[in-house]
């Protein structure tokens, strides 16, 4: 899904990590190289590196957090994935604010324990930036994929059920619109037989369908492919084995609404 932290669509974070993943590496190169060879300024580039990493690292946490908590689906396997990345990530920069703490100057060199603990926080940070490579190529946190005729994403925030969605013509056909009711992420689609309106999240892994590709009337996840009949939910392809929440929708002087589960239509003649 496209980032909420992005300077003309490219996403922020990616951009801030490579600084403290090359810096704190360069950090370990360089109080090994310049420690075996004796060289004052090696070790002393070592330890700034790992000042400029911690600061790179602070800066990347920012947007990270906001496409953590506004684009990646809650309750979904991306969700569960980012929290580790984040954590991971924090444990990396705590170790090593500890190691130049520890060093106090350039002017120090590392101890054993420095070494031990810079070990740790590289491998940390690399496991770390191998999960944030899942969630932006595997389950496309960040990507902008919108496919043909789809148009520009488009979300809204409803305030109760008693308010319209959209007005029937900003959606054509094979478009979908993504509605935040502040409990519920659902989708309002237009397909061949009319609107349809359905939970956002995919049975299977919690994948964003909101993100996928409407064909027909059939939507498809963009993380694993399952695929599920908008107006009914059932399943038409897996992996997924259960069929999605669907809602009710009506036109009314066309605008269009979401009916509350549970309500009667108020439809008007």
């Amino acid at each position: 899904m496209i980032s909420k932290a992005h300077i003309k669509s490219h996403p922020i974070h990616p951009i801030l990590i490579t600084f403290p993943i090359g810096l704190w590496v360069a950090a370990l190169l360089f109080d090994i190289i310049g420690t075996q060879a004796g060289n004052a300024l090696l070790i002393a580039a070592g330890y700034y590196a790992i000042i400029g990493g911690c600061i790179g690292a602070a800066l990347a946490a920012l947007p990270g957090v906001i496409d953590l908590f506004g684009v990646v689906p809650p309750k979904s396997s991306a969700r569960n994935r980012g929290y580790i990345h984040g954590g991971l990530n924090s444990l990396a920069l705590l170790l090593f604010i500890f190691i130049a703490a520890r060093r106090g100057s350039g002017n120090a060199r590392p101890d054993g324990l420095s070494f031990g603990l810079e070990v740790i926080g590289v491998a940390l940070v690399l496991f770390s930036g191998w999960l944030g490579g899942t969630l932006a190529y595997r389950n496309q946190i960040g990507v902008d994929h919108r496919y043909a005729n789809a148009g520009q994403f488009k979300q809204r925030n409803l305030r109760s059920f008693n308010d319209p969605v959209c007005n029937q013509s900003e959606l054509a056909d094979g478009q979908m619109m993504l509605v935040d009711t502040g409990k519920d992420r659902i989708v309002v689609a237009k397909c061949p037989e009319g609107f349809a309106a359905f939970s956002d999240h995919c049975t299977h892994r919690g994948g964003p369908l909101s993100d996928g590709a409407l064909i027909g009337c059939t939507v498809q996840c963009p993380w694993h492919g399952s695929q599920f009949d908008i107006n009914t939910g059932r399943v038409v392809a897996g992996p997924a084995e259960r069929k999605i929440t669907t809602y009710d929708t009506e036109v009314r002087k066309g605008e269009v609404y979401i009916l509350k589960p549970g309500s009667e239509s108020k439809k008007a003649a």
